[in-house]
């Protein structure tokens, strides 16, 4: 009896070990997860193919790009995305390093570092591909801004880039990526290069949302180098908020919902993979487009439009994602203004309101036209172009934007 009862307790007792082991390995298992960090996208350039001239089509050699951004959020852990996807030949640079921007082309030396790839500090990357750089290890504050130096020796050939930045790059002759001085960098173009992503590492619960659209999500009219786009408006919103949500602004000047034009992008849905579902993080898209179309187009009726918007919402529904549709800005005045394509716009509008196709709605057309005129944008609101919004336009664009909508 009593060896029954020995053995009775020798396995109980392995019994409570077991539970123990198990639990322990349950909560390391349940830490794991809940500290868990992710890459998640903080900053994003649609890129475009080389146009048929000037400095795309030459490319550089021996020369120096410093490109200046602002992902409006706090990190301390980024890397880089470089992209050759629009080149036919290897992109070969030799150097890359990034620091805190500081006016112009000046940047912060203490926080000058130079970036790797695989362990190297030279890259190659060939046609129709993209890299990751390592980790690096820098503190990035939503109020400062980043400057990446590409230092490119031999000839680059024909540039993949984003020829509409409203932001200054700056370009010296020579390898100046660690110069903090402007006076190396002797020519400028609104444009980027190459770059055409930013993430950081941050807890699982943050977020991105990609803003999927054209000149108008580019910041076009908006002022240069003050990150008056309204993206960057909200941006700003979200971190005022504390919010998990980070923003990438995918837009491209002229870009549209059908077509894909030489020196317009590819058009939305060709484009979609690529700068809306293979972003690190990705939780959600605004898309707004279609003016474009309606403008260049005057053909096409609304149904048209329609078609390529319920496109794009299926395809983003399938890859699990969320999708908002923004209202169709007011055109009157602009050079392209007809009557039919009016009212294809307040059909298109109409669509998005009231379809319940998209999983949310913003109204930049009602947050932005003349109440006595409504195919008009209010005056203050207005860049002089009757097409785009000016800064205030563009805040107004943000300010519209209901933030419990992103939950």
């Amino acid at each position: 009896m009593k060896w029954r009862l020995g053995i009775l307790i020798i396995l109980l007792m392995i019994f409570i070990l077991m539970l123990r082991i198990s639990w322990n390995g349950s909560w390391d298992i349940f830490n794991k997860y809940k500290n868990q960090e992710d890459w998640v996208g903080v900053w994003t350039a649609s890129m475009q193919a080389p146009f048929e001239d000037g400095i795309s089509q030459k490319g550089f050699e021996n020369q120096t790009i410093r490109m200046v951004l602002h992902p409006h959020v706090d990190g301390n852990k980024i890397r880089l995305r470089l992209s050759n996807i629009f080149s036919e030949e290897p992109l070969a640079i030799e150097e890359v390093h990034v620091a805190i921007s500081q006016k112009g082309s000046e940047i912060d030396p203490d926080t000058d570092q130079q970036v790797t790839f695989n362990g190297e500090s030279t890259l190659s990357i060939p046609p129709g591909e993209r890299k990751f750089s390592d980790s690096i290890s820098l503190e990035l504050s939503g109020d400062k801004a980043l400057a990446v130096s590409l230092y490119v020796k031999e000839k680059s050939g024909p540039v993949t880039w984003h020829p509409i930045s409203m932001q200054t790059t700056y370009i010296s002759n020579g390898n100046d990526v660690s110069k903090s001085v402007s006076s190396a960098f002797n020519e400028q173009e609104n444009s980027w290069f190459w770059l055409d992503g930013v993430d950081t590492l941050a807890d699982s619960s943050v977020k991105g949302i990609v803003v999927m659209g054209s000149s108008i999500a580019n910041g076009n009219s908006s002022t240069v180098n003050k990150n008056r786009r309204w993206p960057d408006y909200l941006a700003r919103r979200l971190k005022q908020k504390d919010s998990d949500l980070t923003i990438m602004n995918a837009g491209i000047s002229g870009n549209q919902l059908i077509n894909s034009l030489p020196d317009k992008g590819e058009n939305a849905y060709a484009r979609l993979e690529r700068d809306v579902f293979n972003q690190s993080g990705v939780k959600a898209v605004i898309l707004h487009q279609g003016l474009n179309d309606i403008r260049h187009y005057p053909e096409y009726d609304a149904d048209k439009i329609i078609e390529r918007m319920k496109q794009i919402i299926d395809s983003t529904h399938d890859q699990g994602l969320t999708i908002y549709g923004g209202t169709l800005t007011p055109f009157k005045g602009s050079g392209m203004f007809t009557s039919k394509g009016e009212n294809t716009r307040q059909e298109v509008n109409d669509w998005i309101r009231t379809s319940g196709e998209f999983d949310g709605v913003i109204d930049f057309d009602k947050a932005l036209r003349d109440p006595d005129e409504p195919e008009r944008y209010l005056q203050k609101y207005d860049s002089g172009d009757h097409l785009h919004p000016n800064d205030a336009g563009y805040k107004r664009m943000a300010d519209t934007v209901d933030l419990p909508l992103f939950k």
